[in-house]
């Protein structure tokens, strides 16, 4: 009776360690596979798509890559949209649970072009996933630049709501994208106008209403102070923050042309969109001749600087931007970033790699496994984080 009652013993509590090790594995087999973050970047042919780990590490998603001829892209909690490459569609793709792509509309952007010319692209969607805007350049027949809102439907389709008609010229030398403050209220497009051989910046803002359509509210031309009251500043790229903040590129001009020098500066808004900045020449920290790209973290904190390689700086708000890391990788072209959620940088190289860092206001590390090659040349990336 008692070696029974010992088998009985032994059995129970091996079959409790069983239990409890499968318990114990279950979530952190979940945590290790279940990703953060979908990844898409686009080239002439194909959209290729990745699914990233908590770690950063990227797994191509099943079926990718997805066709596709994209010129820029987008993305909401549910779809992918992109400016088509033939200058006149907008595609929308269903994400699916997985992260595959599917698409399920396309829209014909320049049937709601009043001038019937001109192109399309690139496309921005407000902070709430609402409202798509498109952005459209009119100057092979009409000096003018307009934002088209296209109302998100449910399914995927794009509903025409308005246009929005800047007071920038087409002619403007570095026209930058349509970016919202995270306030989602006001959106800017900043750029250098040549009038009549006075160069000078120009800021516009618009206000977003409640049927997501834009309106301009003030044509801001405010700028930092420069160290000869003859020279002047041009913007050419601008990112916003998640709360009421811009980083802008600047150019500096004088009677020689543009010189070469260029550097960062910050800008609050305020409750009716414009603009201030506490920067001058004196706390403006310089960067490469040749930047082409600006974006800020989701936690408003940091702030990658691509071109010629790329740089990290820490983004103070309204306070001057600092310095955070050395020049990277200068031996690529770094036309656009991605964020995600979970400190990770996506870096988009036009060669077709793709660099992923983990990125904390104190440290910098590239994942292993990085880089990534896109078979095809990359022109566009955009992450749909998973995790709020």
């Amino acid at each position: 009776m008692t070696r029974y009652l010992e088998l009985f013993v032994c059995l129970a509590a091996t079959l409790t360690a069983t239990a409890l090790a499968q318990t114990t594995d279950q979530p952190e087999s979940t945590k290790t596979t279940s990703p953060v973050a979908y990844v898409y970047v686009s080239g002439p042919t194909n959209i290729e798509a990745f699914a990233a780990s908590s770690t950063g590490t990227l797994t191509p998603v099943p079926g990718s890559p997805f066709p596709g001829s994209l010129s820029h892209m987008s993305v909401n909690k549910t779809y992918l949209f992109g400016a088509g490459d033939n200058g006149k569609d907008i595609y929308t793709f269903l994400i699916e649970s997985n992260g595959a792509l599917k698409q399920v509309s396309e829209t014909n952007a320049q049937k709601y072009n009043p001038y019937n010319c001109g192109s399309i692209g690139p496309t921005q969607i407000d902070y709430t996933g609402a409202t798509l805007y498109n952005q459209v350049n009119a100057g092979g027949c009409q000096d003018v630049t307009f934002i088209q809102a296209f109302k998100i439907e449910a399914n995927g389709e794009l509903q025409f709501v308005g246009n929005a008609v800047s007071g920038i010229p087409t002619d403007i030398a570095s026209l930058s994208p349509l970016h919202f403050l995270g306030t989602n209220k006001f959106a800017y497009q900043t750029g250098c106008a040549d009038d009549d051989g006075l160069v000078g910046p120009v800021n516009e803002v618009y206000k977003r209403e409640s049927n997501g359509i834009l309106t301009t509210v003030a044509y801001d031309n405010v700028s930092p102070k420069t160290e000869n009251p003859d020279d002047v500043y041009c913007p050419f790229l601008l990112a916003g923050d998640p709360a009421n903040h811009l980083a802008v590129a600047y150019s500096l001009y004088n009677s020689n042309g543009f010189v070469g020098t260029k550097a960062l500066a910050s800008y609050t808004a305020n409750s009716h969109g414009n603009l201030t900045t506490t920067n001058t020449f004196e706390n403006m920290p310089l960067i490469s001749s040749e930047t082409d790209a600006l974006s800020i973290s989701p936690t408003g904190k940091l702030l990658a600087v691509g071109g010629v390689g790329f740089h990290v700086f820490h983004f103070n708000g309204s306070d001057p931007i600092t310095r955070f890391t050395v020049g990277r990788l200068n031996n690529y072209l770094f036309p656009e970033f991605g964020w995600d959620n979970n400190n990770h940088l996506y870096a988009l190289t036009t060669g077709g790699a793709l660099f992923v860092y983990t990125v904390t206001p104190t440290s910098i590390t590239e994942v292993p496994g990085s880089s990534y090659t896109i078979p095809d040349q990359a022109s566009s990336i955009i992450v749909r984080s998973l995790k709020d």
